[in-house]
This record gives structure tokens, C-alpha cells and sequence, in this order.
């Protein structure tokens, strides 16, 4: 459980419209970036634990959605918006400290 925030990746890995899969200490979460704002998630799929980093981002609705089954989610937060998903994902602080993206505890 992150109790901190810590550097996931550089604001150049991630352009607008862009998603990564990353790891915060033991937890693999999944961050994205649309326009300005930047999102993080649970980095598996609530349904059947798809890598929602291997997704697809709708940047109109601030969706992800999964590889495998097209459930979609929230990002911002993180709550179950089309089935077969029907259990929200966590959600997780972001922020930007210069160049580098941070992430920290749940919301």
C-alpha cells in the first residue's frame, strides 16, 4: 500500500492521450495523461484483472477501457462505467513535481 508518493515516470514518457503501466512499490498501477490532467488507477481490471495499461483511452469521456472483456472506467474515479465491469478500481494522487510524475496513496 503506498503511504507516499513516489516517481513513477518523467512527464516526457507520457504525452496527452497517452497511458502507462507502471509499478509504485508493489502495486501496478496504470497512469494517464489527457491534455493537462493526469490520472492514476489500479493498474488491473476489477472484472477479470486485464492490464487496463494495455487498454484503450477515451479521452472525450476520461475512460479506459479494458483489453479483454470492454469493460470501461472512470478515471477519475475510478468507478465501473460499462460492463461486464461492475466494481469500481482504485484511484490513486497524482501529481507533477517538475518533470517527474508522482503518485501516492489512494483516494
Amino acid at each position: 500500500m503506498l503511504t507516499e508518493f513516489i516517481k513513477v515516470a518523467v512527464v516526457s514518457d507520457l504525452p496527452g492521450g497517452g497511458m502507462l503501466a507502471v509499478s509504485a512499490g508493489d502495486e501496478e498501477i496504470m497512469v494517464a495523461r489527457i491534455g493537462d490532467d493526469y490520472y492514476a488507477l489500479d493498474g488491473w481490471c476489477s472484472h477479470e484483472a486485464g492490464l487496463l495499461g494495455d487498454g484503450h483511452l477515451h479521452e472525450a469521456t476520461c475512460e479506459v477501457e479494458c483489453p479483454l472483456h470492454e469493460g470501461f472506467f472512470n478515471l477519475k474515479t475510478g468507478a465501473a462505467t460499462a460492463p461486464p465491469a461492475d466494481m469500481p478500481v482504485a484511484v490513486y494522487a497524482v501529481r507533477i513535481e517538475g518533470n517527474d510524475i508522482m503518485v501516492g496513496p489512494k483516494q
